[in-house]
């Protein structure tokens, strides 16, 4: 699976190439870079879409550019600080977009969206990520094209050795924490269990969708202070720091490292995580599926949402061109490909969401539940900084919380404080 978990290099000062992209020599019609990490899908990219948003556009010539996606990182970050251009069009994950938004490096979209967009046609809960520490509905930095949510995966051969039902859109996180155990097995009784019941994503997707659903919350509704310490989420983390240690249904260690793996690898018939993480299970020999997240003690779901987005930055020279370069991307792309585009997450334009060729597309699970599950029940959680007191700040605490060295009073309480220093320094910019 490719990792959300990445970290921004510290590169500042490297100097691009001199003569920037979409510059437009004498005779020539308008060159356009489109620039993203995804270089295992060039053939894709270029065949499937360039080519004929080219055929459909004379004078237009489109350059796909990819990075590493450490590179991609530093090179926008380069790009901000310098003022050299880098593309015309751009894909960006929420957490970096945060951090381009906060830099003013994207162009307002909404001008393009009023003039030629009927927002009826997508998903357009995801716009909220991309519209800036303001979060006005007359703005949009980047026009999102896939969305993910967080699910509940499941091995269907553990559950049937077991003799258990599959996991449903019925289930509590008591039952969750239930069947888990049941599922937990240690065959050699040396006190370490070799089949787990759950794989927890704590360091992503997980950990927020089970605080949220059971009434608590991470930040403040304007994302400017964490509140950890108050009892809903307390209780919350208590209850994860029960999934490790009291009913000891979950790794203290695979969970703060690939937690994926230990699903894919059989050694948990459960995990928590983002719906991206499908991709990994394509041609894969497990028999399984996905399901909604658990309800809360309240009833209520929630589901921690991501997305993709393309962005417009300002200072391309091609706004226009960039724009009905995005427009085709959006409404013209395979559909039967959308799977290697936007690495198994959901489109946001609502025609291919429901057009069979997604729906059915290997590998095959239930993806109307994702469709589902976007509607009012997924919310995002991103700020700028967030890498930084998410991953720097909350992480280490959580580790040390569930292997048992801290209580959850002591995680929350903790976290807080180095989560609001980061927070605090950013909002006094």
């Amino acid at each position: 699976m490719i990792s959300f978990r990445r970290t921004i290099p510290v590169i500042l000062a490297v100097s691009l190439l001199s003569c920037g992209p979409g510059k437009k020599q004498p005779g020539e019609g308008v060159t356009l870079v489109l620039y993203h990490w995804m270089e295992r899908d060039r053939g894709l990219w270029e065949e499937g879409i360039i080519k004929p948003f080219e055929e459909s556009h004379p004078g237009v010539h489109v350059v796909l550019q990819t990075s590493p996606y450490a590179l991609y990182v530093s090179k926008s970050l380069t790009s901000i600080a310098s003022g050299s251009r880098l593309a015309d069009l751009m894909f960006a994950e929420d957490w970096f977009g945060q951090e381009l938004i906060r830099a003013k490096y994207p162009r307002d979209l909404m001008p393009y969206v009023r003039r030629d967009i009927s927002l009826k046609d997508y998903y357009s809960e995801a716009f909220t990520e991309w519209r800036g520490v303001s979060g006005g509905d007359d703005v949009l930095y980047g026009f999102p094209a896939c969305l993910g949510l967080t699910v509940l995966f499941y091995n269907k051969d553990m559950f049937d050795r077991a003799g258990i039902p599959y996991p449903d859109t019925t289930w509590t996180y008591d039952d969750l924490m239930r069947v888990g155990k049941k599922l937990t097995v240690d065959n050699d009784g040396d006190g370490i269990p070799d089949q787990w019941g759950l794989s927890f994503d704590v360091q992503y997707t997980g950990l927020e969708t089970l605080i949220y659903s059971q009434g608590g919350r991470m930040l403040t509704p304007d994302g400017k202070h964490a509140v950890l310490e108050e009892p809903a989420t307390l209780r919350s983390l208590e209850f994860v720091r029960d999934i490790f240690l009291t009913q000891r249904i979950a790794s203290n260690t695979t969970s703060f490292v690939s937690s994926f793996d230990s699903f894919i690898g059989r050694r948990a018939a459960m995990i928590l995580i983002g719906s991206l993480g499908s991709i990994n299970l394509e041609n894969s020999p497990i028999r399984w599926d996905l399901t909604f997240p658990p309800k809360g003690p309240g009833g209520e779901r929630r589901s921690r949402r991501f997305s993709m987005a393309f962005m417009i930055p300002e200072n391309s020279p091609h706004p226009e061109e960039a724009w009905q370069l995005l427009l085709w991307i959006l409404t013209k792309s395979p559909v039967e490909h959308l799977n290697r585009q936007y690495e198994g997450m959901m489109p946001a334009y609502r025609p291919f969401a429901a057009s069979p060729l997604w729906l059915n597309a290997p590998p095959v699970h239930s993806r109307n539940l994702l469709v589902a599950l976007e509607n009012g029940q997924s919310f995002p959680l991103f700020t700028p900084g967030w890498q930084e007191w998410r991953d720097n700040n909350l992480t280490p605490e959580l580790m040390l919380m569930a292997q048992g060295k801290k209580s959850a009073a002591e995680c929350a309480r903790d976290a807080d404080r180095r989560i609001n220093a980061v927070l605090d320094r950013l909002n006094a910019h």
